[in-house]
C-alpha cells in the first residue's frame, strides 16, 4: 500500500490526539504526576518514502509539533528500537526516561534515531511498561509502528498480559504504511488494553485528531471569585475601545440553509495567487473550527476541510475590516457500525471500513475515498453516493449510500459472520498444543479440477477465525503430522473445534562412537515412510541438518537415515501418538584432518593440492572404489571405521598414502610429497 505524506500525517497527529485524550484528562485526576512513552519505530523500513520523504523524516517533523503543544504537568518518555543494530531483536534503548518535557532535549533524542534493523515491538512495549511501574501506578504507551513484529513475540498474549497486570494500562497505536491483513494483527496491542487502534489510510483523520487534540489540551481554569463592591468615586468615561481585528472571521457550514460548524474543521489560508504549477503559498493553517485570521487588506485564497470535504474560496479583505469568509462545505456524516447477524451481536473489534466512490472507471474500479480501522465511526464526505465495504476477518458485507448535505447516515451492517475456534491435541485427553501448529480454512466446495479456495490461515496455537455463515474444509499441521476436518459456521455462532493431530515426537542424537557424546555439527537425518513402494523406494517424510532435530511425526513406522560426511547409518523405529521417542544413532565413524608438506618441518600447502579417498582394498580387477574427493587444500574427512587410500594430486604428480580410520578419532595426518 502505497500512501501519502498528508496520510502519515494523519497518523501522527492521531498520536498527539491519544496522548493527550488519554493523559489530560487522568492528569487532572490524580496528584502525582502522570507519565507516558512514546515507543517509536527505529527499524530499517522506517526509511522507506512517502511521496520522496523518508517516513522517519516525516515522524521528526510532526512530533515536533506535537511538542509545542505537550501538557508540562504530564512527563514524557520515548522509548525506540531497531536503530543500532542489524538483526538483533534486544536492539531497544529508553532514550529518554519520563520526565518533565525538555522540548529541544527530547526532539534531539527524536532525531539521533537512525533506523536500521527488526521490529522487536511487543518487548519495547512491555519495558515501557515496566518502566512506568504499571503494576502500581497508571501507565499509558503509544507505538508508532510501520510494520508487524518481527522477534517472535505476540503482540496479542502480551497486550492481554499487561492489562491483566497493570493498574490501569493503555496502548495505543498507530500502524501506517501497512496493509489491511497487518494491520488486523496489529490492532490487538490496543484492543487488549482498552486503547485505540488507527490505520493510516487518508488525511480525513488528521482534521479531527487536530480538533481533538487542541480541545483536550485546552484546560478550563476555574472561575475567579467574585470581587468585592468597592464604592469608588466616580471617573472619567475610557477612552473608546480601539478597532477590532482586519482579516478574515472564517466560518464553515454543511450546507446552506445549516448553523455554522464549531468543530471538526480544519483551515487554511493561502496566498490568493497561484505560481505557474498552480499552486498557492500558505501563510497560515489552523484546527479551530471558528478562528480569526489576521491579515493585512487583500486577496485570499481560503480553503475549509471536513473530514474528506475540502472547499476553497477568495476572499478579500479591506483596511479595517474583518471580512467574513464562509464556506459551504456541502456535505454531510456517514455513520456506520456492524453486527454479526440481524440483530445479534454488535461487532467491537475487527472491523475495518473502506468508503469508494460509487462510479467505477474504465477498468471496474472505484477510487477510495476514506477508512478506518475503528468499530463505530463516523466518516466526513462530500454530499455524495458512496459504495462501502465492511470486513470483519474474512466476513465482508458492502452497501451503496447516499450522503445528503448537513445530514447524518446511519448505516448498520449485517456481516453473517460466525466464529470457528480450533484447539489441536497431540492425542485425545492430551493437553493441547502450543506451538508449531498451523490451520488452513478451505471453502467446502472444490472447483471443477478438484481443488478448494483458501480462505484463510493462521500459525496461533489456538486461533480464532471470523468467518462468513457456511461451510468450510479446515487442514491443521503440526510438523509433518496432518489432519483435516468439515464444518458449519452459523451467522453470530461460535464453533469450538478440538483437533486429535495423532502425532508423536522423535529427536535424535547422532555419536561417532558408542561412549561419546553427540557430535554438534555437519549431521544431516531423513526421515522416510517405513513402507517400500512397488520400486522398492521410501516416500521422503522430513529432514533436518540440525545435530540433535526434533521432528514431529504422524503416529507409524519410520525408516531414519543419518549422514555425517561420507558416513552414514540407519534405524527403523516406531512413533507413538502424544509421546516422545528419543534415538541415538552410532555412526562407527572417524575424523581426518589432512595436510602435505614438501619437506620435513616445513610448511603446509595452502594451494594447488587434490585428494582422493580410496577403499582401501581392491576390487577383482585390482581397482579402488573412490569414496570422496576434496579440492581443499587442507580438507577435513568424516569417514566410516576402516582402512583407506589417499591419493594427493599436486602439480603433474599423483602420491599415494595408506590411511586407517578408528572410530571416535579424530586424526591428524601430515603429509610429506617426496617420491
Amino acid at each position: 500500500m502505497i500512501m501519502g505524506i498528508d496520510q502519515f500525517f494523519r497518523s501522527a497527529a492521531l498520536l498527539l490526539a491519544l496522548f493527550t485524550i488519554s493523559l489530560l484528562t487522568i492528569g487532572a485526576q490524580a496528584q502525582d504526576r502522570e507519565r507516558a512513552i512514546l515507543v517509536l519505530d527505529g527499524s530499517g523500513s522506517m526509511w522507506g518514502q512517502i511521496d520522496g520523504v523518508s517516513k522517519i523524516e516525516i515522524a521528526r517533523g510532526e512530533i515536533a509539533q506535537m511538542l509545542t503543544g505537550w501538557d508540562k504537568n504530564i512527563d514524557l518518555g520515548l522509548m525506540t528500537y531497531g536503530h543500532r543494530t542489524k538483526g538483533d531483536c534486544n536492539d531497544i534503548e529508553l532514550v529518554v526516561p519520563p520526565q518533565p518535557l525538555n522540548g529541544n532535549a527530547f526532539q534531539g533524542a527524536v532525531n539521533s534515531i537512525s533506523p536500521k534493523g527488526k521490529t522487536p515491538l511487543s518487548t519495547a512495549v512491555r519495558l515501557a511498561a515496566e518502566e512506568m511501574r504499571f503494576t502500581e501506578e497508571r501507565a499509558t504507551v503509544v507505538l508508532l509502528s510501520d510494520g508487524l513484529e518481527t522477534c517472535e513475540a505476540d503482540p496479542c498474549a502480551l497486550a492481554s498480559s499487561l492489562e491483566a497486570q497493570g493498574v490501569d494500562f493503555t496502548a495505543h497505536v498507530i500502524g501506517f504504511d501497512i496493509s489491511a491483513n497487518e494491520a488486523k494483527q496489529l490492532s490487538c496491542l490496543a484492543e487488549n488494553t482498552g486503547g485505540q487502534f488507527f490505520l493510516a489510510g487518508n488525511s480525513g483523520e488528521l482534521t479531527e485528531a487536530l480538533a481533538q487534540t487542541v480541545q483536550t489540551i485546552a484546560v478550563t481554569e476555574p472561575e475567579p471569585a467574585p470581587e468585592p463592591v468597592v464604592v469608588a468615586e466616580a471617573k472619567p468615561e475610557p477612552a473608546p475601545a480601539p478597532a477590532g481585528p482586519q482579516g478574515i472571521q472564517a466560518l464553515a457550514k454543511l450546507c446552506e440553509t445549516c448553523d455554522f460548524l464549531e468543530k471538526d474543521v480544519f483551515w487554511y489560508l493561502y496566498e490568493a495567487k497561484a505560481d505557474a504549477n498552480g499552486k498557492r503559498k500558505e501563510i497560515n493553517r489552523n484546527n479551530n473550527a471558528q478562528p480569526i485570521f489576521e491579515t493585512g487588506q487583500g486577496e485570499y485564497h481560503l480553503g475549509a476541510k471536513y473530514g474528506e470535504a475540502y472547499v476553497s474560496s477568495d476572499f478579500t479583505v479591506s483596511a479595517g475590516q474583518l471580512t467574513e469568509g464562509v464556506i459551504n462545505l456541502n456535505a454531510g456524516n456517514l455513520r456506520v457500525r456492524a453486527e454479526a447477524a440481524p440483530g445479534g451481536t454488535s461487532l467491537n473489534d475487527k472491523m475495518f471500513y473502506y468508503v469508494y466512490e460509487a462510479k467505477k472507471d474504465l477498468e471496474g474500479k472505484r477510487k477510495e475515498v476514506s477508512r478506518s480501522g475503528a468499530a463505530n465511526h463516523v466518516f466526513r464526505l462530500p454530499a455524495g453516493e458512496y459504495h462501502i465495504v465492511a470486513i470483519h476477518g474474512k466476513a465482508r458485507a458492502t452497501a451503496d449510500l447516499t450522503v445528503e448535505a448537513g445530514a447524518l447516515t446511519d448505516h448498520v451492517f449485517d456481516m453473517n459472520a460466525g466464529y470457528l475456534r480450533i484447539t489441536g491435541v497431540p492425542t485425545s485427553g492430551a493437553e493441547p498444543l502450543k506451538d508449531n501448529q498451523f490451520y488452513y480454512v478451505f471453502e467446502a466446495k472444490k472447483d471443477l479440477e478438484g481443488n478448494r479456495r483458501e480462505v484463510d490461515r493462521s500459525g496461533a496455537a489456538q486461533p480464532l477465525f471470523r468467518l462468513s455463515a457456511g461451510d468450510y474444509h479446515v487442514v491443521a499441521t503440526h510438523g509433518k503430522a496432518r489432519t483435516s476436518f468439515d464444518v458449519t459456521i452459523g451467522a453470530d455462532q461460535l464453533s469450538d473445534e478440538t483437533v486429535d493431530m495423532n502425532v508423536g515426537y522423535l529427536r535424535i542424537a547422532n555419536l561417532l562412537a558408542e561412549g561419546q557424546p553427540p557430535v554438534d555439527k555437519d549431521v544431516f537425518y531423513y526421515v522416510y515412510e517405513a513402507k517400500k513402494d512397488l520400486e522398492g523406494k521410501r516416500k521422503e517424510v522430513d529432514r533436518s541438518g540440525n545435530a540433535k532435530p526434533l521432528f514431529r511425526l504422524s503416529a507409524g513406522d519410520y525408516h531414519v537415515l543419518a549422514t555425517y560426511g561420507n558416513s552414514s547409518v540407519t534405524a527403523d523405529l516406531t512413533v507413538d501418538a502424544g509421546a516422545l521417542t528419543d534415538q541415538t544413532m552410532v555412526q562407527n565413524a572417524g575424523v581426518l584432518r589432512a595436510e602435505t608438506v614438501l619437506e620435513e618441518g616445513g610448511a603446509a600447502l595452502d594451494k594447488g593440492v587434490f585428494w582422493y579417498v580410496m577403499s582401501g582394498q581392491q576390487d577383482l580387477e585390482g581397482k579402488r572404489a573412490e569414496i570422496t574427493r576434496s579440492g581443499n587444500a587442507k580438507p577435513i574427512f568424516r569417514l566410516k571405521e576402516g582402512s583407506y587410500q589417499l591419493n594427493v594430486r599436486y602439480g603433474n604428480e599423483t602420491y599415494s598414502f595408506p590411511m586407517d580410520v578408528s572410530a571416535g578419532e579424530v586424526k591428524d595426518a601430515s603429509l610429506l610429497l617426496k617420491k
